[in-house]
């Protein structure tokens, strides 16, 4: 998979991390268009995304709007296969909004 595919699905799932209400729809047809396998996706989530911007939903001070992703992806490529604890704890806290997103990539699956 190339930088320019991984990029686009980290700013996709990104949006899981922000402080807002999530678009499921939409961030379902960026992932789709990524043309990444949902396995790809769910591994680039729990071991990339969510080690690196989980803390994000624990800040009072958090993202709101939308992740800076370029001072990040060094740390996303560097995580790459380790998920941590802190990880798994935010994709607990996000498993209602990857639930329908999720739902979403499998209709047009």
């Amino acid at each position: 998979m190339n930088l320019d595919t991984r990029r686009r699905a980290w700013a996709a799932l990104s949006e899981l991390f922000l402080d807002t209400e999530v678009n499921a729809e939409w961030v379902a047809r960026q992932l789709r268009d990524t043309g990444l396998s949902l396995a790809e996706i769910e591994t680039i989530l729990k071991s990339e995304v969510a080690p690196v911007l989980g803390a994000n939903l624990l800040s009072v001070a958090g993202v709101w709007d939308a992740f800076d992703l370029t001072p990040v992806e060094a740390r996303f490529r560097a995580g790459r296969s380790r998920p941590t604890l802190l990880g798994h704890l935010a994709l607990r806290m996000i498993r209602e909004d990857w639930a329908a997103v999720l739902a979403r990539l499998q209709e047009s699956g």
